[in-house]
């Protein structure tokens, strides 16, 4: 596979070194897939997030990432890595991050599930408080997501919450302190989306328009400079 080439194209069945098999595919972004995968031995579940470029464009970031999940470990809403891996692919070696397989549904998938795409304001404040606190952990540690959207959020319902796993960390090569400040506007902008975007921001109760601002980033940023002042708002806003 040439290295502008974005997909692997593993089908169910097919192998992922000696010990797993594929599954599905679960997803797609710019650095890579992640798929569903068997462990063969014991018949448990993975997930696996394979990288487009071959082992020697990958090495220092792949490394850098598997490092990081693992110094996030604790962090609930981290996906929890088990070990790293080469395979190999198309006559070469590509990295291969191995981690637990979580259950629940992709948030853009989610979303698309509601009518016309729009989620009520109360379960969208659900899930915007399950992940400001989620990245307020990580916040704690000195670190950032760096890339939040709909497409690397995974959503499953426990009871009358939402539990919430991210994946696909990025280091753009900003100041931790500006990626953090990234993260607080990422985390804003997915409830104006959650809740229908520019043609239902209007109709929307004034707690909504409190926390989004009109995604006027400069007044987002005065008002929660931090994930905690986010987070403490979401909990204690009066509607």
């Amino acid at each position: 596979m040439k290295n502008d080439q974005k997909t692997f194209g593993l089908a169910q069945g097919d192998r992922l070194t000696w010990r797993y098999e594929v599954i599905e595919c679960l997803g797609a972004g710019t650095e890579g897939e992640v798929y569903k995968i068997r462990e063969r031995a014991t018949g448990l579940t993975r997930a696996a997030k394979l990288y487009f470029k071959s082992k020697e464009h990958n090495a220092k970031r792949f490394v850098r990432y598997a490092r990081k999940l693992d110094a996030l470990r604790d962090c609930d809403i981290v996906i929890k890595y088990l070990h790293a891996d080469e395979v190999w692919i198309n006559d070469r070696f590509i990295f291969c991050l191995i981690s637990e397989y979580f259950g629940g549904a992709l948030l853009d998938d989610l979303q698309a599930s509601y009518r016309g795409g729009k989620m009520p304001a109360f379960e969208a404040l659900n899930i915007i408080h399950a992940l400001a606190s989620g990245i307020e952990e990580i916040h704690a540690r000195k670190e950032f997501h760096g890339d939040l959207h709909k497409g690397n959020i995974f959503v499953e319902r426990r009871g009358v919450f939402f539990q919430l796993r991210t994946i696909d960390f990025h280091e753009w090569g900003r100041t931790p302190a500006v990626e953090r400040r990234s993260d607080i506007l990422a985390i804003t902008r997915l409830l104006y989306d959650l809740i229908g975007g520019r043609a239902n921001y209007k109709n929307q109760p004034q707690v909504i328009k409190d926390i989004c601002m009109g995604n006027r980033s400069d007044l987002i940023l005065k008002k929660f400079p931090t994930i905690f002042h986010l987070r403490a708002h979401l909990e204690t806003f009066e509607w």
